[in-house]
């Protein structure tokens, strides 16, 4: 969280937007880091794959300055507590194929299908490793600029796979319940909300309009994953298992 003191130490008015924010602590953290690297990710995210950090950050070759890694989105699978936070313990990735999310999204996800997208309900575009010391252009979300062009490159497209930004998009029921009540009630404004976006904050209003049980469902829906579903989707190579914590 970032308060008014955190804007006044940083010489900047506050920017009324989520996104504004965002680039705005982005642009700061580079300019304050002694590494060389810096994880452009948000507190629901937490980097992690098939080897440790700072090895796969070794092996980025010289002339790669932007990074990113796919994301994971964290969801409750057999065994699992909705009600406990950061207690999911499977992952669903981005699937690749436009044909085959067309086709299978209402099979696999049933209704809760509508509202995401290549089967993830957060972002699917991933977030970024930056180089400190290089001049940027823009530094966004998800991919950074110098001049018009995006610099930015993928970790597998390096010879890097397996590495991922999990995205814990609800972290929990309690905190997720919070954060939507925030952003319907524009406590938290956000500029750039897809339009897929928006129908998953229309849905949830209405949940929570109709109580905790009917709450408590679509979360089920959104977050949830059964056994069958967790077998399709890792069997086509879109989810996994992963306890970190």
């Amino acid at each position: 969280a970032t308060d008014a003191d955190f804007w006044t130490a940083l010489g900047v008015a506050r920017p009324e937007g989520l996104e504004a924010r965002q680039v705005a602590i982005y642009l700061a953290g580079l300019a304050r880091a002694r590494t060389e690297w810096l994880a452009v990710v948000d507190a629901d995210e937490f980097v992690f794959g098939d080897r440790p950090v700072a090895e796969f950050l070794d092996r980025i070759p010289k002339d790669a300055d932007s990074v990113s890694l796919p994301t994971a989105e964290a969801v409750w699978g057999p065994g699992d507590d909705i009600d406990a936070p950061f207690g999911s313990t499977f992952f669903r990735t981005r699937w690749s194929s436009d044909l085959a999310w067309r086709a299978l999204r209402r099979p696999v996800y049933g209704a809760a299908g509508a509202f995401m997208r290549h089967g993830l309900l957060g972002h699917t575009m991933g977030k970024q490793f930056l180089r400190v010391g290089p001049q940027y252009t823009e530094i966004g979300n998800h991919d950074t600029k110098r001049g018009d062009a995006v610099i930015t490159r993928r970790a597998s497209a390096l010879g890097l796979p397996k590495m991922y930004v999990g995205h814990f998009d609800a972290i929990g029921l309690a905190r997720w319940t919070q954060k939507w009540r925030q952003r319907i009630s524009r406590e938290t404004l956000t500029s750039k909300m897809a339009p897929v976006r928006q129908s998953q904050m229309d849905a949830i209003a209405a949940a929570l309009n109709s109580g905790d049980a009917a709450t408590r469902r679509l979360f089920k829906a959104f977050y949830g994953l059964s056994g069958l579903q967790f077998r399709t989707v890792a069997a086509m190579g879109f989810g996994f298992r992963r306890n970190l914590f």
